[in-house]
């Protein structure tokens, strides 16, 4: 009993439908034909991908503590801005000779917007099974497969050569600039210790006192260095220096005696006190220069040592492991599916507009509705029907449901065809 409501519904339903079935019909064919016709016209879109490892270098672990390389996260990070940037995808398309050259800043401006749109950068760190590996993905859906491809193929090797060139750049500037810091303190210890020798023979430092110490300097810095070391070599010559010139006060046999040597004595004290002040700021000077000079040999070694151990992270770094095929398959539905709806759609149009329509009829169809109305029924008169008429409305419904059938037969069998293909 609850069911009969809902059965008299449906059979109401389809009595609606079949009063209109003229409606129905064209109203389905029309839907149909609209939704197959759009199938074939509306462009189809492919996507090429290409999937990229992140490998952490072997190298970074053992040099992490002579050299500076970036981690894994901030090689992601990096490559999700750059690869999507103006400046990239100008290059990019540049390389696949797409002119963009004539076009006005607005116009280059919405087709850097329309490829950064059409552009999906996935980065999937957890994804791998192993830890030193990271995976990322680049896609791309354009109209002609073999752009697409080509596309996202020249957009991860230009990121790469790109990637690799930038860090070679920017160890050359560092390294030169390095280098010019070094010349100008090389230059710097150089004067200064020209200064120091000659004040030194000027102002007659008492060579006795100093040759013991120079000597003791000089064991020292053989226990550290070589004799062909820079400081070696100059400390030797200072030696060597030092014995020559007491050998030349040896051979001096003018001295002053009596008054005048005790005239000149506090003079002599007085600028010997002022030479040692200023001997003294020198060195301290000299010292200074040379610890600045040598942390310098020890940055551009570290530089040095950073650009190779980068070059060889990025050779090692980013892998292609599957590069952008020519698509054969378009994305989104086939096109057999959208047709198979196309027809679902058509039914239930052609039904929803009959029955829409009959709502929005006021008209009195049956004796019940009249009833309804409370009103008092004198009769009936019901719509009689020539046999001609009833013949001629029958040839009309086979022509009809012939032409719908051969219709929606040959919608079925170009569904088929391209099921098939």
């Amino acid at each position: 009993m609850e069911n009969q409501p809902q059965e008299m519904d449906v059979r109401r339903y389809l009595q609606i439908i079949h009063a209109k079935r003229y409606l129905f019909v064209l109203v389905t064919a029309g839907i149909i034909s609209l939704i197959t016709a759009a199938s074939y016209v509306v462009p189809r879109s492919y996507e090429a991908s290409a999937t990229v490892s992140i490998e952490k270098n072997y190298l970074n672990v053992l040099m992490q503590d002579i050299a500076v390389t970036p981690s894994i996260e901030e090689r992601g990070h990096a490559l999700s801005v750059v690869m999507m940037s103006r400046g990239m995808l100008l290059r990019v398309l540049s390389d696949l000779k797409v002119e963009v050259g004539s076009k006005s800043e607005a116009e280059i401006e919405k087709i850097i917007k329309r490829f950064q749109t059409k552009t999906q950068i996935k980065i999937d760190i957890n994804r791998s099974s192993r830890k030193d590996m990271e995976l990322f993905t680049v896609s791309y859906r354009d109209n002609e497969p073999q752009f697409a491809r080509d596309y996202v193929n020249m957009l991860i090797n230009r990121y790469i050569v790109d990637s690799l060139s930038s860090k070679r750049q920017e160890a050359i500037g560092a390294n030169r600039f390095v280098f010019s810091q070094m010349d100008l303190y090389k230059d710097k210890i150089d004067r200064t210790e020209e200064e120091l020798a000659r004040r030194r023979r000027e102002q007659g430092v008492q060579l006795a006192t100093q040759l013991p110490l120079l000597q003791k300097k000089y064991e020292e810095l053989l226990v550290q260095y070589t004799e062909q070391h820079p400081e070696v070599v100059r400390v030797r010559s200072e030696i060597e220096a030092a014995r020559e010139q007491m050998q030349m006060q040896a051979r001096q046999d003018q001295r002053p005696t009596g008054a005048e040597k005790m005239r000149e004595k506090q003079p002599k004290a007085r600028a010997t006190a002022e030479s040692r002040k200023s001997t003294a700021d020198l060195e301290r000077d000299r010292e200074a220069y040379k610890k600045i000079y040598e942390s310098l040999v020890a940055s551009i070694g570290r530089a040095e040592m950073s650009s190779k151990v980068e070059t060889q992270a990025n050779s090692d770094t980013f892998r292609i492991l599957d590069p952008a095929v020519l698509p054969i398959e378009p994305v989104g539905a086939p096109r057999w599916k959208i047709i198979l709806l196309g027809i679902l759609a058509g039914i239930a149009g052609g039904a929803g507009i009959v029955i829409v329509m009959n709502m929005m009829d006021r008209s009195i169809k049956d004796l019940e509705t009249l009833k309804g109305f409370g009103l008092p029924v004198i009769g009936v008169i019901p719509r009689i029907q020539s046999v001609k008429a009833i013949l001629s409305s029958r040839r009309k419904d086979r022509l009809l449901y012939g032409a719908a059938g051969m219709y929606l037969a040959g919608i079925a069998a170009l569904a088929v065809v391209e099921l098939l293909k």
